[in-house]
């Protein structure tokens, strides 16, 4: 799973008022550059943790609120209010809110990599590759809209490089040459996060909508798009069905899509000769 582009959340108006006094104004690299594998903490300097307040605790504090609340309700004033205590505590700890997204990635990373099956587990490379996604696309559905974290961040945390390694060695394994293969991180990651985000961002507009009240307005969509003009819409009109499928039709859009863009990676594989010339 690669990097997946876009806007992303960025500091709160604590972490400026609180700061500013304090820190000269720099560039920040936090969302792009990925946290030290150290651990160590960072902001104000270290100071003696307390027994319920470290850098762990922290972003499982985070990801308890993205799972109740959303993405939205983040931020370190909020994440401290789960301790009792002010956001300036957090700062021995997790420097600035951005830094807290970059953790909250590699910690669902964490999740998306134990989730991977055993290379060699009765697949080729493709099926693997297929379960893969729909591993890691089943987490981020797992945490509500959690996904929009991924956006503008490069998830090369050290769990983000296990899932990263499987996925190299996955293609690599089944001849996808190098260029390809270090680019469909970013193919695969921008799949499975704008597709996860769209279903929550359905959910979200329609709240309270069943399967009934989809399937009658989908039907309504359809039947507009079929009753345009065929002369100047000729391909709308004959795919306005295939247009408007979904489950209700036995169609599984995700899995069409994952399909195609496998069978468009495997061609790479086809084509190794051409590529090198």
């Amino acid at each position: 799973m690669g990097a997946a582009r876009g806007g992303s959340p960025v500091g709160d108006v604590e972490d400026v008022g609180d700061r500013a006094a304090a820190e000269p104004a720099a560039v920040s690299w936090a969302g792009v550059v990925p946290p030290a594998w150290s651990g160590a903490a960072k902001g104000r300097g270290a100071r003696a943790e307390k027994p319920a307040l470290s850098r762990e605790a922290i972003v499982e504090a985070a990801l308890r609120i993205v799972d109740a609340e959303g993405i939205d309700a983040v931020s370190m004033r909020r994440v401290a209010q789960e301790f009792g205590t002010g956001a300036a505590s957090l700062y021995a700890y997790v420097a600035n809110k951005d830094e807290l997204f970059d953790l909250l990635v590699d910690a669902v990373m964490a999740q998306i990599a134990d989730e991977l099956p055993e290379p060699g587990a009765g697949m080729d490379w493709q099926e693997h590759l297929k379960e893969m996604t729909r591993r890691g696309t089943e987490v981020l559905r797992s945490h509500r809209d959690v996904a929009k974290a991924f956006l503008g961040r490069i998830p090369f945390g050290p769990n983000g490089l296990r899932a990263v390694e499987a996925q190299l060695g996955i293609l690599r394994s089944g001849g996808v040459p190098d260029q390809v293969a270090a680019f469909v991180g970013d193919l695969i990651g921008t799949y499975m996060v704008s597709s996860v985000i769209e279903d929550d961002m359905w959910r979200s507009r329609f709240p309270g909508a069943s399967e009934a009240d989809v399937i009658r307005q989908m039907g309504e969509v359809r039947a507009y798009l079929e009753s345009l003009p065929p002369a100047r819409f000729p391909n709308v009109v004959a795919l306005a069905g295939n247009l408007m499928a979904g489950e209700w039709d036995g169609v599984d859009r995700f899995e069409l899509g994952l399909e195609i863009i496998v069978r468009g990676i495997a061609s790479f594989v086809e084509t190794v000769a051409d590529l090198a010339e």
